[in-house]
């Protein structure tokens, strides 16, 4: 072979440059470009009727020489279909390398193709139009390339692709960051492969967004079939949330069908479990997986069938397995630790969500209690019915979080056993999981048993403990057998039949039919009242201004704070204890109805403060009535032995907290049982066999009548047998303002056939309220004013009584009879007092009793809350025709050193003002007494008195020894003990007589007595007693003084000491005697006139 010479092979390879050279530019020429983009534009209008742009045509034989690169940049391709212009391809810049010897020979052939900066587009409206990258579809078989392509290389950087539908109200978004790409065309086949990196930023469906801003890799191979029309995705994998999944199948193009391509693809791997779930839900239903997390992975097939276009979806299949799953969500009572599933999701035959179903061929959840199988089929995600079974036995954490949409009610512990079968609606608000619509359109039978179970209802910040029960259901009816747990610290037992009762406590059901038997241990009416309260998003309460004006109301109706509207009732209830802010019921048994507008609590029995109560109360709970009756009640209450102080401690005023600290809301939202009654209308009877009173004393048989209606409470009567064997018997009746009596009075009447006055005064101390129970006179006078007026009535003769005697009594009216009658040493009978007790002391207005042979009468006032020991008594006396003798006998009988009933006769009318204090035995202190006396002595006959034959001795004993006196008035004053006489002017049958001085009740004296010696030694004795027993004055015989004798002792023990003519002494001392009974009377304020007295 001949040698090439090297002249021959340089002019060739000048040739080849200037060959190239010229190529190039002539290509790079205006030329040049202007025919290229002529025959691109030629080439795009016989396969498709998009517009394109204006776009620049660039070569370079330099850029990557030895090839040449042809660029093509700001390419864009405009859809004008139906009227409207939408921009579908954005390419900023293609960059192709051609191979140089291809040109030469007249072929264009790529080698690398980059694709830089570009933006793909495809927008389907409302009404089912498009707009995208396509060409014109013909009839018939594909059409092979001509030309066979050998691209070694495809590199993509930042292309974007972009798909909305608006008809079907779905999306789908992804960008390709780097791709490296290699394509070969031969045989009217293209067959492409190589690796993609980039991100899915948004997959959504008609229900939301299922995937956002996820980081995707995927391995392409495939090819397509021109011809056929047909690409298949051969053993193409890609990662999607961290996990590899393999596609596989075909799309094809019908030549019949405008718009769509014919799919049949399929996707296997695994993925997260939670990205399955919330594909494979309805949207109703995604609720209940938030703020779950599960560390499980559920392995899925993933099946597209059939023709997809802008309004048509194809058939979709998923089926996805889970073996031992845990899923968890943030409260940590809601878990499922051992789930194995087996479920499939197809979109049916109308490729739409109304022949959606998702079946569960296999759900078996796993605990140590047991497991539990689930059987469902749901159809229809527009309106999702679904259809199932739960069976076995579980941890009731698991089997809530199985159930409950957000957390409504959550499990702590315990195990459940159950058989359920359930379909119908799941028809729940969007965005929302309302429990009581699932109840009201699911058919539920079956049974559930809990054991040892422990539920927390977030709503009503309620915890249930040691739960155990087994529940028939039948729908939204629940039968509670052997019901036993702990609520909130409450202790119960029940067998009742409900209805809505876990919608209601879960806030899902305004209202709850519960009937059957309760037992409860311990129950706080406070916890229950805030257990059974309206939850968050009822109508708010009162604000702070209108729940002050309405306490009284609200406290009177209750309405909805202690059982609400919405709970309908009809149970016993057995109650250990109820436990009250003030009180505690025990040994409750109640029936209990409730019908949506009255709460009535009938055969109740119970005891309280140690005794027994029974009866019936009733209130209304209808919210939208506008005048609301208040509370009604028909109760009894027996007491057995029950202290005095005790009574009135239960019966005084409730002491609540000041406003704004701690309790004060929760107390003065649930009133005292006292207060109940202060505000309710209805009737008390009471009954009690003894009260013991603070000084041993009891009442017995006691028994009372309340009546209360509106603002008035009347006791018709209250009979009680009082100490020393009498009957008492009173009415009365008060006004109630804000829980409180503001004007009251009574009348109470006693009847004894024996009477100790000491203990009938000792009673009427014990009986007397405290000052803080009090209210001033004038202030209840207005009060009673102000009610009558503001409730229309008016006073028919004098004003009805209106108080209780032994609560808070502000005015009441005694009346005492008795047969016999006995003080300290006096005796009566026909004993008769009418008195007023008022501000802690007895107004007597009149006392009567036949004594000491005549009548004694008083009126004055006893104070009887100075203390036990201190007792003041003021009072006007009278004593009419009293036998002086028998009077002294009872002064002798108390032991004071006076006169004997041997020494003394005739009759007396005393009339006096009296202060003294009585001691603990009600008896007075001679030394804290104080007394102004007028005497009326008539009948007076003196026998052997000392103290005058004493003083006249110069007589002979039988002349002195029995003197008889005329009338004498006189005026006498007692002062601690002692008797001051200014001046006492007897004229007897022996002579003149005159007498002044002291003489104490112990026996001690200083007296002077002046008598006529003349008239005593000379005048005829039984002429003079003659004509005084006749009542016939005495004839006046002139005198000319009285010679007096002066008697003084230190003691009751000794003899007077006696000193004659002392004259002088006895006027000095008479004067201040009369001074001495003036000051007496001013500082001692005695009432000299005597006006008390009728």
């Amino acid at each position: 072979m001949k040698k090439i010479s090297l002249r021959v092979l340089l002019a060739g390879l000048l040739l080849v440059l200037l060959a190239a050279g010229g190529g190039a530019w002539l290509l790079g020429s205006r030329y040049g470009r202007a025919l290229i983009a002529q025959r691109v534009r030629q080439q795009l209008a016989k396969s498709s009727d998009l517009v394109l742009g204006p776009f620049e045509v660039e070569f370079s034989p330099w850029r990557d020489f030895p090839h040449l690169t042809a660029s093509l940049r700001h390419l864009a391709l405009t859809d004008t279909a139906h009227g409207r212009a939408e921009l579908v391809l954005r390419l900023n810049r293609a960059d192709a390398r051609l191979e140089l010897g291809a040109l030469l020979h007249g072929r264009v052939q790529v080698t690398r193709l980059t694709l830089s900066d570009g933006a793909l587009r495809e927008v389907v409206d409302s009404l089912g139009r498009s707009w995208g990258l396509r060409g014109k579809r013909r009839p018939g078989p594909g059409k092979s390339p001509a030309l066979d392509l050998g691209l070694d290389s495809l590199i993509i950087n930042n292309f974007t692709i972009a798909t909305r539908n608006a008809y079907t109200h779905s999306a789908i978004g992804a960008r390709v960051r780097v791709g490296r790409l290699a394509g070969r065309l031969a045989g009217g086949v293209l067959r492409v492969q190589g690796l993609l990196d980039g991100q899915l930023e948004f997959l959504q469906n008609p229900s939301g967004t299922l995937l956002a801003h996820e980081p995707v890799r995927a391995r392409v191979r495939y090819h397509y079939t021109f011809r056929a029309r047909q690409g298949s995705f051969d053993d193409t994998r890609f990662t999607l949330n961290g996990d590899t999944v393999r596609l596989s199948g075909t799309h094809t193009v019908d030549p019949r069908t405008p718009t769509g391509t014919q799919l049949d693809l399929r996707f296997a791997g695994d993925q997260p479990l939670l990205a399955v779930l919330n594909t494979a839900l309805p949207p109703r239903l995604r609720p209940y997986l938030a703020g779950a997390v599960s560390p499980s992975k559920a392995q899925v097939t993933y099946r597209i069938l059939g023709q997809s276009g802008p309004t048509m979806r194809p058939r979709t299949l998923l089926s996805f397995g889970l073996r031992d799953a845990r899923l968890a969500w943030p409260d940590s009572a809601r878990r499922i630790n051992h789930w194995d599933l087996a479920a499939t999701y197809d979109n049916g035959p109308g490729h739409r969500p109304e022949t959606t179903t998702l079946t569960l061929q296999r759900c078996r959840l796993y605990s140590p209690a047991g497991q539990l199988d689930v059987g469902l089929v749901l159809r229809n995600f527009r309106q999702p019915y679904v259809s199932g079974r739960l069976s076995g036995r579980t941890e009731l954490p698991e089997l809530a979080a199985l159930l409950t949409p957000r957390g409504l009610w959550q499990a702590r512990r315990g195990t459940a056993a159950l058989n359920v079968t359930f379909q119908g609606l799941l028809r729940p608000p969007p965005n929302s999981t309302q429990l009581a619509a699932l109840q009201r359109n699911l058919e539920v039978r079956g049974w559930v048993v809990l054991r040892n179970a422990e539920l927390l209802l977030p709503v009503r910040h309620a915890r249930l403990t040691a739960l155990n029960v087994r529940i028939g259901i039948e729908d939204s009816l629940w039968r509670l057998s052997n019901a036993s747990g702990v609520l909130d610290g409450m202790r119960f037992q029940a067998s009742a039949t409900t209805v809505h009762l876990l919608g209601y406590l879960t806030g899902q059901t305004a209202t709850t039919t519960i009937r059957g038997d309760f037992a409860v241990d311990d129950l706080h009416l406070g916890r229950l009242r805030g257990l059974l309260r309206p939850p968050a998003g009822a109508p708010a309460r009162p604000n702070a201004r209108r729940r002050a004006q309405a306490r009284a109301t609200l406290t009177a109706t209750l309405g909805t704070s202690l059982i609400p509207q919405g709970m309908r009732l009809s149970v016993a209830l057995h109650c250990r204890r109820l436990l009250l802010p003030a009180d505690t019921l025990s040994d409750l048994f109640v029936r209990v109805y409730h019908d949506g507008r009255q709460v009535r609590l009938q055969g109740l029995t119970g005891r309280i403060y140690g005794g027994e109560v029974q009866g019936n109360l009733a209130w209304p709970t209808d919210s939208t009535a506008t005048d609301v009756a208040p509370i009604n009640f028909q109760l009894a209450v027996h007491f057995g032995t029950l202290p005095y102080q005790q009574l009135l401690a239960r019966m005084a005023p409730v002491r609540r907290p000041a406003p704004g600290s701690p309790g004060y809301r929760k107390r003065a939202a649930l009133p005292a049982l006292r207060e109940l009654l202060l505000t309710a209308d209805g009737q008390l009877d009471c009954s009690i066999d003894a009260v013991r009173l603070p000084d041993g004393q009891f009442l017995r048989n006691l028994r009372l009548r309340l009546i209360k209606e509106d603002s008035l409470l009347d006791m018709p009567y209250l009979t009680v047998t009082v100490p020393q064997g009498g009957q008492g018997r009173a009415s009365a009746s008060a006004i109630v303002n804000d829980l409180r009596l503001t004007a009251a009075a009574a009348d109470v009447r006693l009847r004894y056939a024996t009477l100790d006055v000491q203990q009938l005064l000792k009673l009427l101390a014990a009986l007397n309220p405290p000052d803080s129970l009090v209210t001033p006179a004038r202030r209840v006078a207005r009060q009673a004013a102000r009610t009558r007026r503001a409730t229309g009535r008016t006073a028919r003769g004098r004003p009805r009584p209106g108080s209780m005697l032994t609560n808070g009594v502000l005015a009441a009216t005694l009346h005492v009879q008795a047969d016999q009658v006995r003080y300290a040493a006096v005796r009566g009978e026909q004993f008769r007092l009418a008195a007023q007790l008022r501000d802690g002391a007895a107004r007597i207005d009149t006392a009567a009793l036949n004594a000491f042979g005549g009548r004694v009468r008083l009126s004055g006032v006893l104070h009887t809350n100075r203390g036990r020991d201190h007792h003041p008594l003021h009072v006007q006396l009278a004593l009419d025709d009293i036998q002086l003798s028998e009077f002294f006998t009872v002064a002798q009988a108390m032991r004071l050193r006076v006169l004997g009933s041997d020494n003394i006769r005739g009759t007396v009318r005393l009339a006096g003002d009296l202060r003294t204090d009585l001691n603990t035995s009600f008896l007075p202190s001679f030394e804290q007494t104080q007394a102004y006396l007028q005497a009326d002595i008539r009948n007076l006959e003196l026998i052997n008195v000392e103290a005058l034959t004493a003083s006249l001795r110069f007589i002979r004993k039988e002349r002195s020894g029995h003197l008889y006196f005329e009338p004498v008035r006189t005026q006498l004053m007692l002062d601690r003990g002692e008797v001051l006489i200014p001046d006492l002017v007897l004229n007897s049958n022996l002579a003149n007589l005159a007498v002044s001085g002291t003489y104490a009740l112990d026996g001690r004296a200083n007296l002077y007595v002046g008598a006529n010696a003349i008239q005593a030694l000379l005048g005829d004795n039984k002429k003079r007693i003659e004509r005084i027993k006749n009542n016939q004055p005495l004839a006046p015989r002139p005198h000319p003084g009285l010679t007096y004798v002066n008697l003084r002792r230190a003691s009751g023990e000794t003899k007077y000491r006696v000193r004659l003519f002392k004259k002088d002494e006895q006027r000095q001392q008479q004067d201040q005697l009369r001074l001495q009974a003036r000051q007496f009377l001013v500082t001692q304020r005695l009432d000299s006139t005597l006006r008390l007295l009728p």
